[in-house]
């Protein structure tokens, strides 16, 4: 029996025990003790323990119910109090006692258990928490809150109280929640409750409106769910008051329809755009105005639509002032739309931000100025076009003439004016009519404006005079009057073409005059007198011709035309041309190669050095033929070479132009003519200045670096005398530099020189180039550039440039 009852009590969560009232002894079960943190009988087990670990509150509390007890022959009771655990913490537990009574009455026993609430306290203490947290937030709740049992409020929070006009949240407590809902919702709102309780699903939010106690209505928001309150079937319901919401709403349509209405009446258009500068939104007449459909605007930004007046630069300033966040005004755009026809708009905006300062886009408005634009265009055309022929008139002329006399100041180069007048008009007008004469007119002013460059200006004076204003011309005044020179024969040649007039054909040809302007400024009075002097000079000399108002520069034009024409001559068979090869020399005296020098036998002038007409090859473009002859030639002569066992270790430099490297296919050319004639690559070495370098330079290298891949060498002629830049001197792969001969010169006289010379040598050695020096006059010269370390040399000491026999009989000599 002790067994069974010992494992009952293991068994068991609570702590049995049994007190003898008469000697004060108490038994007290394992568990008791092991609630209490103690092994079982760790402490004697009495009265007096009890009395010590009970709670110093707790123990006058636990004496009385127990005195009570025994006093009113009570059979049992029960009572919470706290017990010392070992640890010093007190534990909560739950004591259920019986008293046990002899034969006359007396109590003599008290058994009972002691069951631990450490537990139950810790879940009850969190749920006051949750309810504590709860109630505040309902009762601090913004949110009307209400629960409603059997159509009655049984709860309202303060805000529902105030929401409905009560003073107190007792004053809305049993009224009939139905009759609070206007009437024009309330069978919506009977049927939504009795569904709800029906189903116990959750009454979604809707809009209605509720009546306060004062009977003024208010628009809300509700939505409810089931609940059970006191035990039965309730709904809780939240309601929001946007009463204030719905008017600003219908203030907003109001507003938005006033301004729906404007913006169809009006032109112009409303725009919106989103922190990324992108249109979010337009309405109005976007596509009258813009030539684009609103919707090809949205997601887009503005620069992204393109404008035909606008330059990346004028969009890049607006993307500045944007994403800076200023305002803009009048930004005007044109733009075609899918028929071609131009379409004007002018763009306003402001940007937009939120409240708390932050940038949320812009908003703006858009105007169609397309009428104002062609009125002005009419205008400015009256203004400064000639009617009849369409092409600037006196006033506009004299305009452009003063901006391109500075802009050719400011840039050094020089212009002309070409005053052209018809032959014979007069005569013309007389006999057929104003009305053949104005077609002339119009007839010669197309044919003009065919003459001349995009840039240049074509205008008419009145009458039958125009005038032609060449700008940006060469810098050289001599190239430059070549140049208006063959704008004016061009100009003779067209207007010396037959015309259709009035069904018959009729020939005109015009007087022109020319002068020409430079950097130091010029009234544009005067220029207009010196080409109409100019001009009638050209009337003087029988008409259809022209004249330069400068005697001298007429001179000098009449000559270069004249060289032109018979360079052109010399260049068509090349039996006029001739190379001279000049050799060059190492250390020893041994001839190691030769540079290729072109000379012109014209048959009236004679033998032509270069520098009589290279420069004008240059400026007319004939140098592209003319190189392409010496190249030729050249190639075959070190084909020839190749074939002689003496002559085979020659190389030949061939000096290349600007104008040469600029051709797109000129490394093509070079290797084309190395195939053809069957030269070896690696013995042409390509002369190149210090200028042509400098000039597009990466399209250079480009093209060196094609031929140097084939063995082609390079050399820089004249070096120190251009534009030297250690920067692209390094890129560039060449094989030589040449000394340029006015640093040899006075080698032994200018220090100057001499370090110019000695420096040049150094730089060479250290960039693994050989070094040539030009010029060399003097075995005193030789002596001095061979001991600074320049071993190759080239000049009148060893010999001057000659024909190829004389030339192959100076190698032969050297040997």
């Amino acid at each position: 029996m002790d067994e069974r009852l010992q494992l009952i009590l293991r068994g068991i969560d609570e702590g049995p025990w049994d007190a003898d009232l008469q000697t004060g002894e108490v038994y007290c079960s394992p568990r008791w003790w092991q609630m209490l943190g103690y092994e079982t009988n760790e402490r004697p087990s009495n009265v007096a323990l009890w009395a010590e670990i009970r709670h110093p509150e707790d123990a006058q509390r636990v004496t009385q119910a127990v005195a009570d007890t025994l006093k009113s022959d009570g059979e049992s009771f029960q009572i919470e109090y706290r017990l010392r655990h070992k640890q010093g913490h007190y534990v909560p537990v739950l004591a259920r006692a019986w008293v046990l009574r002899n034969a006359q009455g007396k109590p003599v026993r008290l058994a009972g258990t002691n069951t631990d609430l450490t537990e139950r306290k810790r879940v009850e203490a969190q749920l006051q928490e949750s309810e504590n947290r709860y109630r505040a937030l309902v009762e601090w709740s913004p949110i009307g809150i209400g629960v409603h049992q059997r159509g009655l409020l049984v709860y309202a929070n303060p805000a529902a109280a105030a929401m409905m006009g009560a003073r107190s949240a007792g004053d809305l407590i049993g009224l009939p929640i139905i009759e609070r809902v206007h009437p024009d919702f309330r069978q919506h709102a009977i049927a939504r409750i009795e569904t709800s309780l029906a189903n116990g699903g959750h009454m979604a939010r809707c809009e209605e409106k509720f009546l306060r106690l004062d009977g003024s209505i208010i628009d809300v928001e509700i939505e409810g769910t089931p609940i059970t309150h006191r035990g039965e079937p309730a709904i809780q319901i939240s309601v929001i008051d946007i009463t204030e919401r719905k008017k600003s709403e219908a203030t907003l349509r109001e507003s938005e329809a006033r301004f729906r209405t404007l913006t169809q009446l009006s032109s112009d258009w409303y725009w919106e755009q989103d922190e990324n500068f992108r249109f979010v939104l337009l309405s109005g007449h976007v596509a009258e105005s813009t030539g684009i459909a609103p919707q090809q605007h949205i997601g887009k930004c503005l620069w992204e639509l393109d404008a035909l007046n606008l330059s990346e630069a004028d969009w890049q300033h607006h993307r500045d002032l944007v994403c800076l966040h200023q305002e803009f005004r009048d930004l005007e755009i044109r733009r075609p739309d899918t028929d071609g026809r131009l379409h004007w708009a002018s763009i306003s905006g402001t940007p937009m931000f939120d409240g708390s300062g932050a940038f949320r886009g812009y908003r703006g408005i858009g105007r169609d100025i397309s009428a104002q634009k062609q009125a002005l265009g009419q205008i400015h055309r009256l203004a400064f076009y000639d009617a009849l022929t369409g092409l600037p008139n006196r006033r506009l002329l004299l305009e452009q003439l003063r901006k391109a006399l500075h802009a050719n100041a400011r840039h050094h180069v020089q212009g002309a004016l070409l005053f052209i007048d018809l032959d014979n008009f007069k005569t013309l007008n007389d006999t057929l009519g104003h009305d053949v004469g104005d077609i002339l007119l119009q007839q010669v002013a197309a044919r003009l404006k065919t003459c001349v460059r995009n840039g240049d200006t074509v205008a008419r004076l009145g009458g039958d005079e125009f005038v032609v204003v060449l700008e940006d011309l060469e810098e050289n005044m001599l190239d430059a009057a070549a140049h208006a020179d063959a704008v004016g024969h061009k100009i003779l040649g067209a207007l010396n073409q037959p015309y259709q007039l009035a069904g018959r054909e009729h020939r005109s040809s015009p007087s022109i005059g020319i002068t020409l302007f430079g950097a130091a400024v010029q009234g544009v009075d005067d220029l207009l007198k010196q080409a109409d002097l100019a001009m009638y000079q050209a009337k003087a000399a029988g008409r259809n011709t022209l004249r330069f108002f400068d005697v001298g520069m007429q001179s000098e034009v009449d000559t270069r035309v004249a060289l032109e024409s018979d360079l052109r001559d010399g260049l068509q068979g090349g039996e006029e041309l001739a190379l001279h090869f000049q050799p060059i020399v190492d250390v020893h005296g041994q001839v190691t190669g030769a540079e290729a020098l072109v000379r012109w036998q014209q048959p009236v002038r004679g033998l032509l050095m270069p520098d009589e007409f290279i420069p004008l090859a240059e400026s007319t473009g004939l140098i592209l033929p003319l190189g392409r002859w010496v190249l030729q030639t050249a190639c075959e002569q070190l084909a020839r070479w190749a074939r002689r066992p003496e002559t085979a270790h020659l190389t030949l430099a061939v000096n290349v132009s600007a104008r040469q490297l600029r051709e797109p296919d000129c490394a093509t050319q070079v290797m084309q003519t190395l195939h053809r004639t069957g030269a070896a690559p690696n013995r042409l070495r390509l002369e190149l200045t210090e200028s042509v370098v400098a000039h597009r330079v990466e399209d250079v290298i480009v093209k060196m670096n094609e031929l140097k891949a084939l063995g082609v060498g390079f050399s820089l002629d004249d070096f120190g005398t251009g534009y030297s830049s250690l920067s692209y001197l390094k890129r560039l792969p060449l094989d030589l530099l040449k000394i340029d001969r006015s640093f040899v010169r006075d080698v032994l006289t200018d220090p100057n020189d001499a370090a110019i010379a000695r420096t040049i040598v150094a730089l060479g050695h250290s960039m693994g180039l050989s070094v040539v020096a030009e010029g060399v006059e003097t075995e005193e010269q030789r002596a001095f550039l061979a001991a600074s370390g320049c071993l190759a040399y080239q000049g009148y000491l060893f010999s001057r440039p000659m024909p190829i026999e004389q030339f192959d009989a100076f190698v032969a000599a050297s040997r």
